[in-house]
């Protein structure tokens, strides 16, 4: 079995039938991570490092765009429960985007805000929206 594959900035995931592909990308004054494949036990801890690499080293205002995901687990929840609190710390926020209603309805529980697009996680496009 291969190992979960981080690809750094400027890296988009485009195929999301590999196991776990993640990248990031600055967004205005956010990063935006994304995520494709499966999110899950075998994934979770590579996650886990790469948010904490990007709230640490690039930015404490963070979305990250499941739209590619094709299952997460509670392991991958907690990663995201986690990345949520350290984001917090750091003075900023995380927010979901493409979360299925599901998992929005669990990060509701913490607080974690879930979009179902992109453009409406991101702040540039909530200011101008209101």
């Amino acid at each position: 079995m291969s190992q979960p594959r981080v690809v750094r900035a400027g890296s988009q995931p485009v195929d999301g039938s590999g196991p776990f592909v993640c990248g990031w990308s600055a967004v205005g004054a956010c990063v935006v991570v994304k995520v494709a494949g499966a999110v899950d036990d075998r994934t979770a801890d590579s996650f886990a490092e790469e948010l904490r690499r990007v709230i640490t080293t690039k930015g404490a205002t963070v979305v990250v765009d499941v739209r590619r995901v094709r299952e997460i687990d509670a392991a991958g929840v907690e990663v995201l429960v986690t990345a949520a609190e350290l984001a917090r710390q750091r003075d900023g926020w995380l927010r979901v985007a493409g979360a299925k209603p599901w998992l929005s309805t669990r990060l509701g529980h913490h607080a974690i805000p879930a979009y179902s697009e992109l453009k409406q996680a991101l702040p540039a496009y909530r200011r101008s929206a209101l």
